[in-house]
């Protein structure tokens, strides 16, 4: 008896735990194309409404690229939304396998990001808040060809 209970919670509290982790785990920062360039880097404003003023420059970084992966960047004054590079769950299953690696210390990330300064404009959403605002400047197209190189995703020429 107490076997078929047991076999019943412990599922239970699997799925919670793994649910709990996940959500805790959440990435919170917010971010607003600002600028493309053609010679293909995206520039992007980003923020942290839960670290506020503590939010770091390199964490600012590395949530940047973070979002040109996976969420995208939406659109706003006159630069296009960029939608995320890893769009299918293929790619994001093998990034993830990657991904420690990639954004550790001494990880690849860093040759994507060529600059982060604190924003001098603030996105009218924040309003008079202290928090710091960084505006980040990605080589998407170096990001994508580093992707392709690690076999994450398809060449855009791939099937043409």
């Amino acid at each position: 008896m107490k076997n078929k209970y047991l076999f019943k919670v412990i599922p239970l509290i699997l799925v919670f735990s793994t649910l709990f982790f996940s959500c805790s785990t959440s990435k919170v920062f917010q971010t607003e194309c600002f600028s493309l360039a053609s010679s293909g880097y995206v520039e992007i404003t980003i923020w942290d409404s839960n670290k506020g003023a503590k939010y770091s420059q390199e964490q600012a970084r590395k949530d940047a690229i973070y979002a040109i992966l996976f969420s995208g960047v939406s659109g706003s004054k006159g630069c296009s939304s960029q939608p995320p590079i890893l769009n299918t769950e293929d790619a994001k299953s093998k990034f993830e396998k990657i991904s420690k690696d990639f954004f550790s210390k001494t990880g690849q990330w860093n040759r994507f990001t060529s600059s982060a300064k604190v924003s001098n404009s603030v996105p009218a959403s924040i309003g008079e808040n202290k928090w710091k605002v960084y505006q980040v400047s990605i080589s998407k197209n170096e990001l994508r060809k580093y992707l392709e190189e690690q076999k994450i995703i398809k060449s855009l020429t791939n099937g043409f």
